[in-house]
């Protein structure tokens, strides 16, 4: 099937759908000889061709690039074929993990960032209608940059007479300060990348346990077993893992692997479809899953090789104890299957649920008497000091993000949530010890007086207490409310640790009308 031009960006999530069609042909330089030669001089040099090897982007990055040949330039190009160019390019002009390493929020589509860049005006000439994180995932040579600039005159005519260009000569600043200082720190070559090129690519098959946190469904572990499959660098993926409580979590899917370290994949977990992105080359790869229909609902999580390593804790799930709590406890490690268990006089050992070399879960009880503090944990020949807190109550709350935004929704413009945690806090003489994520109720309230007049509250959508999960109402022109206005809304977010309602802390959350471009990079 052709990708019509006029499906446009909105495709741009299938595009990376890793299927078996990802053949070795996904590396041969053919395909850029086949598709894209007719526009970009192919040079004597093998595997170069203009405007094209003067650029280096993450897979994201080069999925646009060619997204917008077929929308802007007519294009026609099978999806096989893709998704074969946009594997090749990556390998072969990606970025390095350094290089993308300040903007992995970015690539894991982690909403409600604010940015900041090491230049006085960048934000103002480049991050007004896209993310500035979106340019700093390219290398281009000066040349590249420039015609970068000159592009978004031609294509987007209005640019120089909107806020923040029209005060100003915004071709000429953009040319004559924006693109040096772009050359200089993301020029098309770089040590980095240069590195990167001669290592060896991280493999991921093999069994490896994984752990995070589901929002409106809590902490959870996994093991997942990663095999080959059909195509270049492509791989079939298991999950069989549970939720804290007990509840079975269990998943399947697909995944490639660009640039030697950039995973990419969808997964279905318990009937949920969800899009995954890690970072294979850090010592525990890490990254986030995320609902492939509401990029709001995701989770940060880190992956371990089950393979036999030295004895040791990692992880603790959850990251503390409350003195009179009973509770389920998860250690993830390695080792974890022999030896004695010892939490601490004031932690009982209820029951050992499950244990092997990389994972012990058991129940455990905290005694009223459980002091505030680190808790010694020893398991065997594996011992951590400050991997679990233990604490009567807490101090202080935090809750994230501090302003979040949301928005209405249709079967068409999917709605997008605002989620939020929070985190306690709690005092140990003139130490702040972290708790993680701690039992709350949820609240919202109007932001001002206009909220107030406007009756958000009622309209704006509904706020799981229990959760922090808010769900937007739908779009559209809503009779009920003056001048038939969207259900959007100005919203005060307040959570209350349970048991201590005094404990708060607030955030604010804006409910605002539908986006309609939504391309991987914002």
């Amino acid at each position: 099937m052709m990708l019509s031009p006029a499906q446009g960006l909105s495709v741009l999530a299938l595009t990376l759908t890793p299927l078996a069609a990802a053949t070795a042909v996904a590396s041969d330089q053919s395909l850029i000889d086949q598709y894209c030669s007719g526009c970009h001089q192919a040079s004597d040099e093998s595997g170069s061709w203009s405007r094209i090897s003067q650029q280096r982007k993450t897979p994201e990055g080069w999925d646009m690039t060619v997204a917008r040949m077929q929308v802007m330039h007519g294009l026609e190009l099978p999806n096989d074929a893709r998704r074969d160019i946009v594997k090749y390019l990556a390998d072969t002009r990606g970025l390095a993990p350094e290089e993308s390493e300040t903007q992995r929020a970015l690539i894991e589509r982690r909403l409600n960032r604010i940015e900041s860049f090491d230049h006085p005006i960048y934000q103002e000439m480049c991050a007004r209608c896209h993310t500035g994180g979106r340019a700093q995932l390219q290398r281009r040579s000066q040349g590249e940059w420039e015609h970068l600039v000159n592009f978004h005159i031609g294509q987007f005519q209005t640019t120089e007479y909107q806020s923040m260009a029209r005060d100003r000569d915004w071709f000429g600043v953009a040319l004559d300060e924006i693109v040096p200082w772009l050359a200089e720190t993301q020029g098309l070559t770089s040590e980095a990348w240069e590195a990167w090129q001669q290592a060896e690519p991280h493999e991921p098959e093999g069994e490896w346990q994984l752990w995070g946190h589901w929002p409106g469904e809590g902490d959870f572990y996994a093991d997942v077993s990663v095999v080959a499959a059909e195509g270049e660098d492509a791989y079939r993926v298991a999950l069989d893992g549970a939720f804290t409580d007990g509840r079975r979590l269990d998943g399947e899917g697909q995944a490639v692997v660009y640039t030697g370290y950039e995973w990419r994949a969808r997964l279905t977990l318990n009937g949920r479809d969800f899009k995954q992105v890690l970072d294979l080359s850090r010592e525990h790869p890490g990254g986030r899953i995320f609902d492939d229909h509401d990029d709001a609902l995701g989770m940060q999580v880190t992956m371990l090789p089950q393979e036999a390593q030295a004895a040791n804790l990692v992880a603790s799930l959850p990251a503390s104890l409350k003195a009179g709590e009973r509770r389920r406890l998860v250690l993830l490690g390695h080792g974890l299957d022999k030896g004695e268990i010892d939490l601490g006089e004031h932690v009982t050992l209820r029951r050992v649920v499950e244990r092997s070399a990389h994972r012990l879960v058991m129940d455990v009880e905290a005694d009223s008497l459980l002091p505030t503090g680190w808790l010694p944990v020893t398991v065997g020949e594996s011992s951590a000091d400050a991997l679990l807190a233990g604490y009567r109550q807490v101090d202080r709350l935090e809750v994230s993000p501090a302003l979040g935004v949301a928005r209405i929704g249709n079967d068409k413009t999917p709605p997008v949530s605002g989620v939020f945690t929070a985190a306690g806090y709690t005092q140990m003489g003139d130490e702040t010890l972290p708790l993680g994520q701690v039992p709350v109720r949820w609240d919202v309230a109007p932001w001002d007086d206009i909220a107030e007049r406007d009756e958000d509250v009622k309209f704006a959508g509904v706020m799981d207490a229990a959760t922090g999960v808010f769900s937007p109402a739908g779009a559209g022109p809503n009779p009920q409310r003056q001048y038939n206005a969207n259900s959007v809304g100005n919203l005060r977010v307040t959570a209350a640790v349970e048991g201590q309602p005094e404990i708060q802390d607030e955030a604010q959350l804006i409910v605002t009308v539908q986006r309609w471009n939504n391309p991987p990079l914002r």
